[in-house]
């Protein structure tokens, strides 16, 4: 049993525990920070390769429908967006479903929209936004 406070239950400020099946990490997520923890994550790994927010990227912590969480001025024909759940049940196929629509439309509109895997994000996210700023996508297994 583990002994990980439950996902989801974070009070501004708080520390989140991830579990992993060889890593725990703990994420400081600010006050204020209006998103998710791995939005968060996914921000502060921008940061660090060197991306500038509001000059190379736009965060839309309530994105609107068909909008996504990162979406780049430079390059501009780049967008992310962080995938919190699964697609092991019924209901989650019918999210695919969505979220292949989703990249096939951006991408006739000339944009590479790449998802992030929040569990990946949580175990490297350097790693994972180096990649995604690649245009090299490893979610969905």
């Amino acid at each position: 049993m583990s002994m990980l406070p439950p996902m989801g239950t974070r009070s501004a400020g708080q520390s989140f525990w991830t579990d992993s099946m060889t890593t725990q990490k703990t994420v400081e997520v600010p006050e204020g920070w209006p998103g998710t923890e791995t939005a968060y994550i996914a921000f502060t790994a921008l940061i660090r390769a060197g991306k500038q927010p509001g000059r190379d990227f736009v965060y839309q912590p309530t994105a609107q429908i068909g909008a996504v969480d990162f979406a780049f001025l430079s390059p501009p024909d780049l967008a992310m967006e962080v995938q919190e759940g699964m697609y092991a049940d019924a209901s989650g196929i019918v999210v695919r479903g969505r979220d292949i629509l989703r990249k096939a439309q951006l991408a006739g509109s000339g944009i590479t929209l790449i998802f992030l895997d929040a569990n990946q994000l949580r175990n490297d996210p350097d790693w994972l936004i180096a990649e995604a700023l690649q245009y090299r996508e490893h979610s969905w297994g």
